[in-house]
């Protein structure tokens, strides 16, 4: 987030300006005055909406960013039911790998990678990926199905599954765990927005574009997501508050294309009324509200 020093200059500045009123009427400022005096202007200025924010206070955008998705946060999960969380893309993916493990341990490949018929029995439960479909691939490999991919990130982080002597099998917490399908849907959900580093999926180290305050890249697209946008315009509004450099696209690739296409939380089409590059623009689907509460719009 930007220098929070700046945002204290027009509290001092109140501050000073009230000292000066109270000596000029000769009224007596001691350190107990100001300290209260101070207090005030600082819940005010805390509590207050910000353009820049988007319609958030600093206090809602510091809840989003260390406390997100829980109660404190202006955006939370729902508890949702088994028919529900049937229609997001990625926990379907996530529950059919764990069912499938519950049946049979897999035997990965030489390099680790999930064997080709899970990967495609798996792909096909999620969201169409450009650069399977674009190539008509009959082969389709882990590494290039990124939702499967991140399915199964999201599943060893959790602990459900483990890897030994090249065989992929269910852990005792992950047995557990099916027992309850809509209590493991609900944390497969959880901890793909707050749980895996999203740059896991590309070259670039910095870890912190995307994946720091996804509450409030949720917000933004409750926020403008009924019409069409580019990428480039979510950015814009990313940086206001997250000031990161980011020239290659690297926040629009893995919060948008990626992580919320997953989920199916967007619609996505290529621009092409406009001169090339063409731009690639989204738009919120029917599962924003579904999957997530917002405490004022």
């Amino acid at each position: 987030m930007n220098d929070s020093r700046e945002h204290l200059n027009p509290i001092i500045k109140e501050i000073q300006d009230w000292i000066l009123a109270e000596e000029r009427a000769g009224r007596n400022v001691d350190i107990n005055r100001i300290n209260e005096r101070l207090q005030t202007a600082t819940a005010l200025h805390n509590s207050t909406p910000r353009s820049d924010f988007n319609g958030l206070s600093p206090e809602e955008l510091h809840n989003a960013m260390c406390h997100p998705f829980n109660e404190q946060c202006v955006v939370s999960l729902n508890k949702l039911c088994k028919e529900q969380y049937d229609k997001i893309p990625l926990v379907r993916q996530a529950i059919y790998l764990m069912n499938t493990l519950s049946e049979t341990e897999l035997k990965l490949t030489k390099l680790g990678w999930l064997p080709l018929k899970t990967v495609a029995e798996t792909y096909r439960l999620g969201q169409p990926e450009w650069i399977i479909e674009e190539f008509k691939s009959k082969r389709i490999n882990e590494y290039d199905a990124n939702s499967v991919w991140m399915a199964r990130i999201i599943l060893d982080l959790l602990g459900w599954i483990k890897t030994r002597k090249g065989t992929l099998s269910l852990t005792l917490k992950g047995k557990k765990a099916l027992l309850d399908i809509d209590s493991a849907a609900n944390e497969i959900l959880r901890f793909s927005l707050i749980g895996v580093g999203l740059h896991t999926f590309d070259g670039n180290e910095d870890g912190r574009i995307g994946n720091l305050g996804m509450a409030y890249s949720v917000w933004l697209l409750n926020k403008f997501g009924s019409t069409w946008h580019s990428g480039e315009f979510y950015q814009e509004h990313y940086q206001k508050v997250f000031n990161f450099t980011d020239i290659y696209n690297i926040y629009e690739t893995r919060v948008f294309a990626r992580l919320f296409y997953w989920l199916g939380l967007v619609e996505t089409r290529l621009n092409k009324h406009i001169n090339p590059p063409y731009p690639w623009e989204y738009r919120k689907t029917d599962l924003l509200q579904i999957i997530f509460s917002f405490k004022r719009q």
